[in-house]
This record gives C-alpha cells, sequence and structure tokens, in this order.
C-alpha cells in the first residue's frame, strides 16, 4: 500500500477529531518525502476584477491554493503559472519554499523582469506553498513563517468615503452605519476629491479651489468619525512635489493616519525633501515589488511609512522580508490589498509575523460592490468583526473554496480546478 492509500485508510478508520494529532505526527516522520504532484489554475471574476487562483497538489493527498494578484483577464499569471512554473514544481518537495520562489523568480526574469504579471504568477504560487506546508504540518501559516506570529488577528482598514465628503449628513450616515455593522471599522482610506478621475490628463497640479475643497470634505470626514478613528489621504499619485507639500499642510490639522502616494510612484530623491518638510506622515509603496523596489524607499528615509501589497510582492515571506527591512529603520508597515479573501487571510497571516504592523486594507463583505465575496470561502469566522480581521487557527491559510459559490464566479473557458 502506497504512502497516500495508507493514510487516507488510517483518516477514514478514525475520527477526524481524534485522529488529527496522530495524522500530523505521521505526516512530520514523512514530511522530507512528499512531493508536488500537479500544479492547477483556475480563474474567477467577481465585482470586475479577476482571481487567478493556484492549486498545488501532492503524493500525500493535500494540497494548497492562493490567490494571483490580478491583470485585466488573469491570463497573464494563468499563463506563466502553468506553462513557465507547473514543470519546474512537479516532483519537487514542497517545503522548500525558498528555493522553489528562488527559481521561479529566476525564471521570470526572462519574461519582462522582476514585476508585473510574472510577479503576481510568483506570488500566488508561492502563497499556495504556504498554504501546503501549513497543512502538511498542521499549523496555520503564521505560526511557521519567518519565526511565527505577533497576533492572532489583524487591525482592518476600510478603502470607503461618505456618498458625498461635502454634506454632513452623508458623512454622518457613513460613520453610523461603521459603528453598527459588525466589521466596526477603526479606519479607513478616502480618496481625495480629484478633478482628474479615471486618467483625464494630468499635469501633476492641485488647484486653489481642489485644495479648499478637499479640506472642507475631509473636516467634515473627521467630524463625523470622530477623533480616534484614523483617517488615510489617498492622493492616487497625481501631484508634483509643491502641490504634495501644500496638500499635506493642509491636511494636518485632520491628523491623517497618513498621506498616500501624493507624488509618482518611482524613487527621486524628492521623496526625500517631502517626507522631511511634510507635517503628517508619508506613505507609498502600493506599485512597488520586491524589497529592491523598497529598498532606496527604506534606507533613504524616503518616506515614513510603507505598504506592501502582499498578493504582488514576490511572496508572503518576501513581504516579511520587506517588513523586516523596515523594522530596522522604525519604519512602520501598512498593506494594500484589492484581491480577494483568499489573497485576503494569506496577507493577513503573513501581516500577523510583523513587528510593527499598523493596518490592512479590507472591504465591506455586508454591502456594496464587493458584498458576497466571502461566500467563496469556507471560514470558520466572520473574516472582519470589531475593526480586525480574525485569523483561524486551522492548518495553512485555514480555508477552502466554497465550490458552489465559486461555480458562479468562473470566468468564460473555465472548469473547475481545469
Amino acid at each position: 500500500m502506497n504512502r497516500r492509500r495508507f493514510l487516507q485508510s488510517l483518516a477514514a478508520a478514525v475520527p477526524a477529531a481524534s485522529c488529527m494529532p496522530y495524522f500530523n505526527r505521521l505526516r512530520a516522520q514523512e514530511r522530507g518525502k512528499v512531493r508536488i504532484t500537479g500544479v492547477k489554475v483556475m480563474r474567477l471574476k467577481a465585482n470586475q476584477h479577476a482571481m487567478p487562483l493556484v492549486k498545488i497538489e501532492t503524493d500525500a493527498g493535500v494540497y494548497g491554493i492562493g490567490e494571483c494578484h490580478h491583470d485585466v483577464t488573469g491570463q497573464g499569471a494563468k499563463d506563466v503559472v502553468l506553462n513557465a512554473f507547473r514543470q519546474m514544481l512537479i516532483g519537487q518537495d514542497p517545503f522548500d519554499i525558498e528555493r522553489l520562489t528562488t527559481q521561479m523568480m529566476f525564471r521570470v526574469s526572462y519574461l519582462g523582469g522582476n514585476a508585473g504579471i510574472a510577479v503576481h504568477a510568483v506570488t500566488g504560487t508561492e502563497m499556495a506553498l504556504w498554504d501546503l506546508v501549513g497543512k502538511l504540518l498542521g499549523m496555520p501559516v503564521r505560526k511557521i513563517l519567518g519565526g511565527g506570529a505577533y497576533t492572532n488577528q489583524i487591525r482592518a482598514y476600510w478603502t470607503s468615503a461618505p456618498k458625498n465628503m461635502l454634506d454632513k449628513a452623508a458623512c454622518k450616515a457613513w460613520a453610523d452605519y461603521i459603528r453598527g455593522s459588525v466589521q466596526k471599522w477603526t479606519a479607513a482610506k478616502v480618496t481625495i476629491i480629484s478633478r482628474r478621475p479615471g486618467g483625464m490628463a494630468i499635469n501633476r497640479r492641485m488647484t486653489r479651489p481642489e485644495l479648499k475643497t478637499n479640506v472642507q470634505a475631509f473636516s467634515n470626514v473627521r467630524e463625523a468619525a470622530g477623533d480616534e478613528f484614523e483617517i488615510a489621504v489617498h492622493c492616487h499619485w497625481e501631484f508634483d512635489f509643491f502641490d504634495s507639500i501644500a496638500l499635506a499642510r493642509a491636511m494636518e490639522p485632520i491628523r491623517p493616519w497618513w498621506l498616500e502616494d501624493p507624488m509618482p510612484i518611482n524613487y527621486v530623491d524628492t521623496w526625500v525633501k517631502l517626507t522631511a518638510a511634510s507635517p503628517v506622515p508619508i506613505l507609498c509603496g502600493e506599485n512597488l515589488y520586491t524589497r529592491h523596489d523598497f529598498l532606496p524607499f527604506i534606507t533613504r528615509q524616503a518616506v515614513h511609512m510603507i505598504e506592501i501589497d502582499i498578493s504582488m510582492a514576490g511572496g508572503l515571506l518576501e513581504a516579511k522580508k520587506i517588513a523586516d527591512l523596515a523594522q530596522i529603520y522604525y519604519m512602520p508597515v501598512a498593506t494594500h490589498n484589492v484581491m480577494g479573501p483568499i489573497a485576503t487571510i494569506a496577507s493577513a497571516n503573513c501581516c500577523a509575523t510583523m513587528q510593527d504592523f499598523i493596518g490592512h486594507e479590507s472591504f465591506d463583505f455586508k454591502q456594496g460592490r464587493r458584498a458576497g465575496e466571502d461566500q467563496l470561502i469556507v471560514y470558520d469566522r466572520e473574516i472582519i468583526r470589531d475593526g480586525h480581521i480574525q485569523l483561524s487557527d486551522k492548518p495553512g491559510l485555514g480555508l477552502d473554496l466554497n465550490k458552489d459559490a465559486a461555480m458562479k464566479y468562473l470566468m468564460e473557458g473555465e472548469r473547475w480546478w481545469g
């Protein structure tokens, strides 16, 4: 009888609850013999964005799931995983995550460099490896990543705004919803009111009327939300140096959590000047990849805080390394997140291992455009409660796909795990 059949027969013979400690101990003995047997990708689409999901299977009958950061259709990440990584991974020991990730990153250096869709594919695959290894060990990912966890729940912030920030009644309704919801957010990221949404001509300048409008808008939000509520001001990399300084000074009275991406995303020495002159914390990072992108911002003190999008940074371990580098400089870390519940929970597990973590971008799964996405997974608790992402104590990421729900989100031409 081979190992897989033996483990399956053992699991069938003994009730799951009483079997599990012995099952995990047996797995530990067999750990070095487990091999990857399959790599699959399935594309879902929820609320107008693609979710490329990766599944890694083993000869132990255990699998891991990850989620790649999106491209327009998800085909880019799917192509890389299936045609650049699959043959590389099959037959490998899934515990060798550092080596396998390094090999994947080396491979994608031929596919356009260490950024973009290719690194999205690396990240989703590495995420699936951590889920798999956690299940093989019988441990949550946060307990085995980079030395273990600092916390078991992660502060969440909601990217949202009142329907009309210039209307105090609308601001109050927004704040009242927060206080009454199960999520009970304690922080939000609010985008500035801009005359050039959606890609209109950008000249990097903020007019005086725009500045005045935003001062009034954010003052209304602060009044409605209260002094204890954290408000991040998101600029979407719109402005030049002088207007970034003007906006930072104008926002000082509302005591923002941070001013996010006021200037274009690439590192230049002007970021150092801006951060030195700003009376409010400056943050950037949502469009950066790997330690190499973050390195100058951290070592040259070009921002006060960094923001990692863990679903595209190059892997959970890479994100932990970025955070460790920032911690050396006493620089807090937040996360950017626009993906589904798998990536949200995976990145929150990573955040739980960071020493100076302050907030994880999350969504309202109860109402609005992201409502219902939490039904895509089987999870043993509310994802967000009382302002925090709740992390499961189950092995790996503590979740599985809800097949009935996922089938409703399958993109055209996709089948259940291919």
